[in-house]
């Protein structure tokens, strides 16, 4: 009976000690509703000299001769093609079972492609399906070791961007195969599956070209042809020239594409309401703004545009592109493009320097490869930020099971150089949180707010 009473206490004891263990390992991140956020009470004008860029530079691929942008490939973001041969020799690249690329697959798509005969294509093409632009011709992923924190799914370094449909290319050069094609698009360069492609000639562009553009105010307007039996989800981000109505001016028609069996463009139309997307009169308010954010707030992340998602780049360029205004891509290249400033070292000099130079939902706020909308402050005066995050670095020292982590990896964790266990946090959504995010939380390594160094108004001061 003592022996049974001592083993009772034992277990108690190891089940109090695991219950704390628990506890101290939560990390909380506290997350702001949209409907909380205090919005701009006047509105902001957005310049038609940056609307008509973002026009201009949408249709770069169609609008430059193809000689001119072929001449200029270094200019647009993403890998050439010389990058297969670096692939053809990486061993490092691990797939979907967990296990490096083999050198038979690495040569079966490096062989699919005619790479003396550089470009072997020259015609102009649209997105006739929202797709992925990938850094090889593959759909096969490519990621870095499972075992180490934050790699794994979802980061296919071979995912380089999303293309949303009714998007305008320039396809330079065609597989072996004749799946996929290498093109220029507005914001990158790289391989994307043909079938998600159409042909297009002048005839096309130049019906096409109504000079009427709208943008969808979120990703559930389905467009549909009365005559077709294709249909798509509208997204936010997404260009859709479109016609008045003559008798019915709550609507609008807008136009989608379409491939025939020759893999020609062809315009379908469908008829939405004109209160589901921004025309030109789209004010940039307060009501706006709220709807925008609610749109979005939630979305799951997507590492490069990958599952039809949006990472923190693509999102904030969704978001402002509603307005037609103009952002690179990447990251890096978005905190470039507008008065940029370096902020001060300590927590304190840098909210205090948020608050006096950022523009709340035209600023950007930049950690290494990560980029965060400023919306704002919170009733104790923390900026806000506005974001989609996969997740915040975490680290846990229990020597044991660093131990077993060395024989017997788990994905996610990770034994680092310095003996500590890492991992993350997962977030895995847009959300509205404070620049202080994982503060206060023993398990992260470092708070948002250490990281941001720079940041950039849209508009300029």
């Amino acid at each position: 009976m003592r022996t049974f009473l001592s083993i009772l206490v034992l277990s108690c004891l190891i089940l109090s000690c695991r219950n704390e263990n628990k506890e101290a390992l939560k990390v909380e991140i506290r997350t702001v509703t949209p409907d909380s956020l205090e919005y701009p009470s006047q509105e902001i004008q957005i310049p038609d000299s940056l609307k008509n860029k973002f026009i201009e530079n949408f249709f770069v691929p169609w609008d430059n001769p193809s000689e001119e942008l072929l001449a200029n490939l270094n200019r647009f973001p993403g890998k050439d093609l010389s990058y297969l041969q670096k692939y053809l020799e990486d061993d490092e690249w691990y797939g979907e079972n967990k296990k490096p690329h083999t050198k038979w697959q690495r040569e079966e798509v490096v062989n699919n492609i005619d790479l003396k005969n550089f470009p072997n294509f020259l015609q102009k093409g649209i997105v006739i399906a929202h797709t992925d632009l990938r850094r090889i011709p593959t759909n096969k992923p490519g990621f870095d070791r499972y075992s180490k924190a934050g790699e794994g799914f979802p980061f296919d370094y071979f995912q380089e961007t999303g293309l949303w449909a009714n998007t305008p290319v320039l396809i330079v050069h065609l597989s072996k195969d004749k799946q996929w094609c290498y093109v220029i698009s507005p914001i990158y360069k790289g391989w994307v599956a043909m079938h998600d492609v159409a042909i297009v000639d002048e005839a096309f562009i130049s019906q096409w070209s109504t000079d009427t553009y709208c943008l969808p105010l979120s990703d559930n307007i389905s467009l549909q042809n009365p005559i077709s039996n294709y249909a798509i989800n509208a997204k936010m981000g997404m260009v859709l020239p479109y016609d008045e109505i003559s008798n019915n001016p709550d609507k609008i028609s807008v136009y989608f594409a379409n491939t025939d069996e020759n893999q020609n463009a062809r315009i379908l139309k469908a008829e939405i309401d004109r209160s589901v997307v921004a025309l030109d009169n789209f004010k940039f308010n307060g009501k706006h703004l709220k709807q925008l954010v609610s749109n979005l707030a939630g979305r799951p992340y997507g590492w490069g545009g990958n599952l039809e998602n949006r990472d923190c780049s693509s999102m904030i360029r969704d978001l402002l592109g509603t307005y037609k205004v103009w952002l690179p891509r990447d990251s890096k290249d978005q905190i470039n493009s507008g008065t940029k400033y370096d902020l001060p070292e300590t927590t304190n000099e840098k909210i205090k320097f948020i608050k006096e130079k950022g523009v709340p939902f035209l600023t950007i706020l930049r950690k290494k490869g990560h980029n965060m909308l400023y919306v704002g402050d919170a009733p104790n005066g923390e900026p806000l930020i506005f974001h989609a995050i996969w997740g915040l670095k975490t680290f846990y020292s229990n020597e044991q099971l660093a131990d077993f982590l060395a024989i017997y990896p788990i994905e996610g964790i990770h034994k680092d150089e310095d003996g500590t266990l890492k991992g993350r946090h997962i977030i895995g959504e847009a959300v509205i949180t404070t620049v202080n995010a994982g503060a206060g939380n023993n398990q992260i390594i470092t708070p948002l707010i250490d990281e941001i160094y720079a940041m950039t108004t849209i508009l300029g001061n």
